[in-house]
């Protein structure tokens, strides 16, 4: 999913997105960030205020998952924890806001 607009908020969603999993020899969000800097020449200064904005971005996107699933509009298996996920992500955007 991505938007019109700023750049660098699809990349933060990706970094979001690629913080959660674990992989061998996955760079960190940093150097990920510097890779994308490097290659488009988009600043990645603010790149906290951003993270946050992600992780708002996706708790809003989860509760109407979320939403969707407690009214039987969304069937399958794990939908019933995602409502679960919200809060942490909510919590996640205002520790990065703080820190930033």
């Amino acid at each position: 999913m991505s938007t019109l607009g700023d750049p660098i908020a699809d990349l933060d969603l990706s970094l979001l997105y690629a913080s959660r999993i674990e992989a061998p020899g996955q760079p960190d969000t940093a150097e990920l960030a510097a890779r994308y800097a490097r290659r488009t020449g988009w600043p990645v200064d603010r790149l906290d205020w951003y993270l946050a904005f992600a992780a708002f971005k996706l708790a809003v996107i989860l509760e109407g998952v979320h939403y969707r699933y407690v009214r039987g509009q969304t069937v399958g298996d794990g939908f019933d924890t995602v409502g679960a996920r919200v809060p942490p992500l909510i919590a996640e955007g205002l520790a990065t806001i703080r820190r930033g």
